[in-house]
């Protein structure tokens, strides 16, 4: 398990991936608004590596070395919806992906994902990720 510091590192990586996942979240809710088929293939096309396998990176560090690490201080429960919430989050982003390369465009679950993985890690910014820092100085 790392210590303390590496913990508080990890949140302050996490924290930066964060705002390229917003980036690329606000592309899609554009092209969501505008319900352009051509905008939300773009705006997915260009999100690829942070939504794909950065998304997968991202979700993985934060499931298998900060919230086991953190779960005991904040409380099992709190952690494990974020737990829970990458997966609802990696379902949906599959999904229209799948959706894109059959050549839809899946604006509802585009619309859903967005919400979702925005509320996320909003929530995680605002009030889980500063409780841990927190709670790992002391």
């Amino acid at each position: 398990m790392a210590d303390n510091r590496e913990l508080v590192n990890l949140i302050g990586t996490l924290e930066s991936e964060h705002v390229e996942v917003r980036d690329a979240l606000a592309k899609i809710d554009s092209a969501v608004t505008a319900q352009n088929a051509s905008a939300l293939s773009a705006a997915l096309t260009s999100g690829l590596g942070v939504l794909g396998a950065g998304l997968d990176s991202h979700s993985l560090a934060e499931d298998n070395d900060l919230f086991p690490a953190i779960a005991e201080m904040m409380g099992e429960g709190l952690v494990s919806v974020f737990v829970e919430e990458h997966i609802r989050i990696r379902s949906l982003r599959d999904q229209i992906y799948q959706a894109m390369d059959r050549g839809d465009a899946d604006f509802e679950g585009s619309g859903e994902f967005s919400e979702l993985l925005g509320d996320h890690i909003y929530r995680e910014d605002a009030m889980l990720f500063p409780s841990a820092r927190s709670m790992l100085a002391d």
